[in-house]
């Protein structure tokens, strides 16, 4: 009797846990001594994409932003990704509040980070927002894996 409750006391743990969701891995930004870091906006955890920040069926929407810093103009920024999203591949975008979108970095390969300058001719309120693309492996931008959004905030 007490082997059979045991046993069953087991299963429904394990039934638990694989009830449980995934976390969709975190990426970090830094600069000048504030940092922050998130999960991923949006994630898929096998072949499944989204379209634009919408995730499909087979993935897993997180929060709307991962995270929010303070930066300088002219200061550098640091960005990190998980180490598969770096082997696999992913790419970088920074969009200003006036709707300009600039490419901080071109698609990578074998690196899990960046780093970038802030424009110079940023004004102190203005805010940026970086969009971290992950690549399904061999893909381009347009078969995307996961999404993660930084706020830049100028000050």
């Amino acid at each position: 009797m007490k082997r059979a409750f045991a046993l069953a006391l087991v299963a429904a743990s394990l039934g638990l846990v694989a009830a449980c969701d995934k976390p969709a891995p975190y990426a970090t930004v830094a600069s000048g001594g504030d940092s922050a870091g998130g999960e991923a906006t949006a994630w898929c955890f096998e072949d499944g994409t989204f379209n634009g920040s919408t995730p499909g069926d087979d993935c897993k929407a997180g929060p709307a932003n991962a995270g929010r810093i303070d930066v300088r103009p002219g200061s550098t920024v640091q960005v990190d990704v998980p180490p598969n999203v770096g082997e696999d591949g992913w790419t970088a975008a920074l969009a200003s509040s006036d709707g300009n979108i600039a490419p901080v970095s071109f698609v990578r390969k074998g690196t899990s980070w960046i780093r970038f300058t802030v424009p110079t001719d940023a004004a102190g309120g203005n805010t940026y927002v970086l969009e971290l693309l992950a690549l399904h492996p061999g893909e381009n931008a347009e078969k995307a894996r996961g999404l993660w959004r930084f706020v830049l905030d100028v000050d």
